[in-house]
């Protein structure tokens, strides 16, 4: 096979670029850090069913195709991709309104969505749509993903107290848990509240112990062992041993159309979350990650996970991070991973019959609780106020009105961002430094001196419709203040320009001239030059009116070459 074929298979299937030089003497640290990850999925899994709002078996489900699959057409070597908190209860938020939670209609549906993520997925991966994580700001998702885990926290609580499942809002939610004191079950309390102290003191003092499972193993010896049941704990209840999958019947085309907004909603917080951890590795690695790619294998996982009627994935930072604590060599650790739980489907699954709801609950709480970083919104507080308050909007969307309106609010609020920093471009005020060999922001550097009779005028952001008068208004106020008998625009940081722009730029020529004040452009890209040409015909600013440096356009204003 020559190069190019082999670089091309390497493309359509990444796991060729590794398989075939797999070191045998990496198989055993593989195979023993895939047993400490299934550690950790396998209660994480079902936890994440019961938000998802199918039996706990599903999240079993959802495991073993999602990592094949994501393994073979993925280009992250370090990233596991599974069930996931974020996306199951995005799922639960598309799925909930046209079925009964639990019903064999409702998983049905959520396997359908779960196919429905993944051929987008595909879709968008081969129509080279990477670009679609930027969809949401990074304040925004940071606001929005702080948002999610308080909402799972609180959505959690009624099963840790044992009380009856409130409905409303999260703060109506966490309200009703609080004011139904009277109806909370004590030893489901008791229960509850040792799975949390067990997991956050585990977590703490012995990291690599999987405290999900240690809780799950205990939870499920005191349900036996002191037959909790009878004093009112809730259990998991029937969990088939094997694959027991329910008919594929029942969903209609309106359903489907129905669930692409909350489809696409998944897509854009999954993906973006999981290009996050990939490219965390990645840089770590020193190695690339191609975006369109990882489409691809986000939706080969996803098509997966629902070909065995389990939820849609995402990739994890905590497991990814667990395997390779374990000292994880390749991505045949998640293949390991797959084939352990298919053995847990197979054999052991109906030990947790007896696993209390509480501990699951308990899971979820712990493994949330990273989410609520509080801290994130202080530092948006002090870098830059208007991230605060968006990252603040996308909180209280998903707080005060729901998940899938979040995600709305969450992409509005990002374009609002990008409008707003387009309408606020930053400009600068330059003049050379006592040695005259380079010209700085007169704000910035004290030092620098402004030329006499001419402004330098640098704009830091593309010249387009959203900001255009906004430019000209600054730039207007600042010639009145200045009364130069020249301008000078440094558009090194230029780099798109549009026809409003042009417009603009030809308009404040054309009105400079009458007053008697010549222009000029210094260090402007190829690109934006051949824009304004075409649009307004460059000698619109005379011969001789753009110039490579301002030094040079500042030495050829002081000479008099310019009128």
């Amino acid at each position: 096979m020559s190069t190019t074929d082999t670089s091309r298979l390497a493309r359509v299937l990444p796991i060729t670029q590794w398989l075939p030089t797999y070191d045998p003497a990496w198989i055993g640290p593989d195979l023993l850090a895939g047993l400490t990850v299934w550690a950790l999925v396998v209660p994480e899994a079902m936890a994440y069913a019961a938000i998802a709002g199918v039996p706990v078996q599903y999240g079993l489900y959802t495991v073993p195709l999602a990592v094949v699959g994501y393994v073979i057409f993925g280009t992250s070597r370090r990233l596991f991709v599974g069930p996931s908190s974020t996306v199951a209860v995005l799922s639960a938020a598309t799925v909930a309104p046209l079925a009964v939670g639990g019903s064999d209609h409702y998983i049905v549906l959520t396997a359908v969505l779960a196919l429905l993520v993944g051929v987008l997925y595909l879709g968008l991966g081969l129509l080279r749509m990477g670009f679609i994580a930027r969809f949401f700001a990074k304040p925004v998702l940071e606001g929005f993903i702080l948002g999610l885990g308080i909402y799972m926290v609180v959505g959690q609580v009624y099963k840790v107290v044992g009380a009856p499942k409130p409905s409303g809002n999260t703060v109506q939610a966490l309200w009703a848990d609080l004011t139904a004191i009277a109806d909370w079950n004590w030893t489901t309390v008791a229960v509850g509240t040792a799975s949390l102290v067990i997991l956050f003191v585990l977590s703490g003092v012995a990291p690599k112990v999987p405290g999900a499972l240690v809780v799950v193993v205990l939870g499920i010896a005191a349900a036996s062992l002191l037959n909790l049941e009878s004093h009112g704990v809730e259990l998991v209840g029937s969990v088939p041993t094997g694959y027991s999958f329910v008919p594929w019947s029942g969903v209609t085309a309106d359903q489907v159309w129905a669930m692409i907004p909350g489809a696409l909603g998944i897509i854009v917080v999954g993906y973006a979350e999981s290009l996050a951890v990939a490219k965390t590795y990645a840089a770590r690695d020193n190695v690339q990650i191609d975006p369109n790619a990882e489409l691809i294998g986000y939706g080969a996982a996803s098509i997966g996970a629902g070909m065995l009627q389990g939820f849609t994935t995402t990739g994890s930072l905590s497991k990814s991070a667990a395997a390779e604590e374990a000292g994880s060599r390749s991505p045949v650790t998640f293949l390991v991973v797959g084939a352990l739980v298919v053995l847990t489907t197979l054999f052991i699954a109906g030990v947790f019959e007896k696993l209390p709801e509480a501990v699951l609950g308990a899971v979820v709480i712990h493994a949330v609780w990273g989410m609520i970083d509080v801290g994130k919104l202080t530092r948006l507080w002090r870098a830059h106020v208007p991230d605060f308050w968006l990252a603040l909007g996308a909180v209280l969307g998903v707080v005060l009105v729901g998940i899938l309106v979040g995600v709305v609010i969450g992409i509005v609020l990002s374009l609002v961002l990008l409008i707003h920093r387009f309408d606020h471009p930053h400009v600068a005020i330059l003049g050379p430094d006592p040695s005259g060999t380079r010209f700085e922001d007169l704000e910035r550097h004290p030092e620098a001196r402004a030329v006499p009779g001419v402004l330098i005028y640098r704009l830091e952001a593309p010249l387009i419709f959203a900001n255009a008068d906004v430019v000209m208004d600054d730039l207007w106020s600042r010639l009145d203040a200045a009364g130069p008998r020249a301008v000078v625009l440094d558009f090194e940081a230029v780099y798109e320009i549009d026809t409003a722009g042009a417009d603009t730029l030809v308009r404040l020529h054309d009105q400079l001239r009458g007053r008697g004040v010549t222009v000029v452009l210094a260090r402007t890209h190829g690109d934006v030059l051949d824009y304004l040409d075409r649009v307004a015909g460059l000698e619109v600013f005379g011969p001789g009116a753009v110039f490579g440096t301002v030094r040079d356009a500042i030495d050829s204003l002081a000479g008099g070459t310019r009128s």
